[in-house]
């Protein structure tokens, strides 16, 4: 599992084979969004995502104050 930050956001990115790595990327899903954050998944334009799937790969936090 790998967490960055690009501005306001946190980018978090996971290997979706690896069983330890959805685990880990599922709770801290579940940590952020329990905390306020806006789930996305970056397409050609940001999406909002209210359930986490192993198969996304990756997805973007960004803050309510900033999400409008």
């Amino acid at each position: 599992m790998n967490v960055s930050r690009k501005g306001a956001n946190i980018i978090l990115a996971w290997d979706r084979g690896d069983p330890e790595d959805v685990e880990k990327a599922e709770s801290f899903f579940a940590e952020l969004t329990r905390q306020g954050w806006l789930a996305a998944r970056r397409e050609n334009k940001l999406q909002r995502v209210l359930t986490f799937k192993p198969e996304y790969g990756e997805l973007w936090f960004i803050p309510l104050s900033e999400g409008g």
